[in-house]
């Protein structure tokens, strides 16, 4: 059986106010084992280092048992005595390397002199440093080459357990590279790697094992090759996504904070070997309005359900807000009401045998807390809706009333972006008009995002700025409307975009 260089059965820190900000375990690191603790800033990795070196600063307390190899256990309030095994059972790669040496000593005084006896030029050597780096105070040197210099001393030391805390750390790429190769080149050693970091290209490279800490507790733990790729739980998705391997190749995206909606590579359709649309792509930006066109037939409507994520897609990705809705199923959920559908058949979103007063003040309890019907007055009166009409159910209501309606109610839930799907396919000239004036004046100020389903060309030049024209052959180009033309104006902020 393999040899414990290092474990924890648990391990709580606390601050004088008696706040939890760590608790974790069990821990066990193998000898020879490589484990990389990943997590974003302030989720705790750090004091897990600093807790085990006997760092913690003192204000904060730890509470649990330390086991090091050959069974030695210690306190880990015990600061002393985790302090007493430093070069004997743990040594530290620190954060801040330069901050670790003394600035009034040459390099070379600060070096370990290994039990083989090799010379000072040998041990710079191994790290890729020329002698003559002996003979220089730490002031003179770079921070990748203090580095270097605490890994060989980390070589030199007897102590079997390596804790590497953020070892790469304001490196560029070919020193992160080489950084690695010498935390690689102590594992190949015999060394147990306690390894901190944020950086996926590290973990990668040492392989092992990895362990993924949100909000101090590890919530995920695994191979490295198994987490990376198949992770479990929903904030190791998150994390993982948020890697710049795995952004979006798409300039648009990675370009602009203000992207509502983007589609990339989108197919769909009922036969898989017909599909209405395909290689689609398109960004729908804050207080846009995008319109789509095309013959009946073509996919407009589809195409709004996939973008809302009720109907699936052959191929390709939907994002809200940067957020995958086809893989994050709880990012969806979190997002659902801020994107929403306004029907080309209003009647089907009310209930036939409840009065639409009844169930407006449904939808307000469930956006705001508590029905308040004075609240939605000044919407009825600007849809030229009579306060009458609520007491009615909708099938007693006109067409016309019932888009009103349906339009009244969406409003009510404060959308981020709404997709209407032919919305004044119902309505008179006069209150078509007065509609998309509604819908205009929403965007301008209210800063949300309109996709506009329509076959009405003359509309679509009117209100739209860009448009997305399908014709049933490949994904549509999105193009502006009119050349020079601006979006609307945006005169209030989105509040809590999340």
């Amino acid at each position: 059986m393999t040899a414990h260089a290092f474990s924890l059965d648990s391990l709580e820190i606390v601050d004088r106010t008696g706040t939890l900000l760590l608790n974790i375990g069990p821990l066990v690191l193998r000898s020879g084992e490589v484990l990389c603790v990943i997590g974003e800033t302030g989720s705790g990795k750090s004091l897990l280092a600093q807790a085990a070196m006997g760092l913690l600063p003192g204000e904060l307390d730890a509470r649990g048992t330390f086991r090091f190899a050959g069974g030695r256990t210690v306190d880990a309030g015990d600061r002393a005595g985790l302090r007493a095994l430093w070069d004997r059972e743990t040594c530290i790669v620190p954060q801040e390397p330069a901050a670790a040496l003394d600035p009034l000593a040459r390099i070379a005084r600060q070096l370990v002199v290994p039990a083989s006896g090799s010379g000072i030029a040998d041990q710079l050597a191994r790290v890729d440093l020329p002698a003559a780096a002996g003979g220089l105070y730490p002031f003179e040197i770079s921070g990748g080459m203090a580095q270097r210099v605490l890994i060989a001393n980390a070589a030199a030391s007897p102590a079997g357990l390596v804790i590497a805390d953020e070892p790469t750390k304001g490196l560029d790429t070919d020193r992160i590279g080489r950084v690695t190769g010498l935390l690689r080149q102590l594992n190949d050693e015999g060394k147990t790697l306690l390894v901190i970091t944020h950086d996926l290209t590290v973990v990668r490279a040492l392989a092992g094992r990895v362990a993924i800490m949100k909000d101090g507790e590890i919530v995920e733990t695994g191979a490295t090759d198994e987490v990376l790729t198949r992770p479990r739980h929903p904030y190791s998705r998150a994390w993982l996504a948020a890697d710049p391997r795995n952004w979006p190749a798409c300039p648009t995206c990675l370009a602009s904070n203000d992207v509502m909606l983007a589609a990339h590579g989108l197919s769909a359709g009922h036969d898989p070997a017909r599909p209405l649309f395909r290689d689609l792509d398109l960004h729908v930006h804050r207080g846009e309005v995008l319109a789509v066109t095309g013959p009946s037939g073509v996919g407009k409507s589809t195409l709004g359900n996939v973008l809302l994520g009720l109907f699936p897609p052959l191929h390709g990705e939907v994002s809200w807000r940067g957020c995958d809705i086809l893989r994050d199923r709880r990012g969806l959920r979190r997002l659902r009401r801020r994107f929403q559908k306004l029907h080309q058949d209003p009647a089907t979103v009310f209930a036939p045998h409840r009065s639409v007063g009844a169930q407006l003040r449904d939808v307000m309890a469930l956006s705001a807390g508590r029905p308040d019907m004075e609240a939605l007055r000044p919407v009825l009166e600007r849809l030229r809706l009579a306060p009458a009409l609520l007491r009615r159910r909708i099938g007693e209501v006109s067409g016309g009333e019932a888009q009103r309606l349906a339009l009244a109610r969406l409003l009510m839930l404060d959308p981020w972006l709404i997709v209407a799907d032919e919305p004044t396919s119902r309505l008179d000239p006069i209150v078509q008009r007065e509609t998309m004036m509604l819908l205009r004046d929403c965007v301008a100020e209210r800063g949300l995002s309109l996709v506009l389903v329509s076959h009405n060309a003359e509309m679509v030049r009117a209100v739209a700025d860009t448009v997305l024209h399908l014709d049933g052959t490949a994904g549509g180009r999105q193009e502006p409307v009119a050349a020079g033309r601006q979006p609307w104006p945006v005169a209030a902020p989105l509040e809590a975009i999340g």
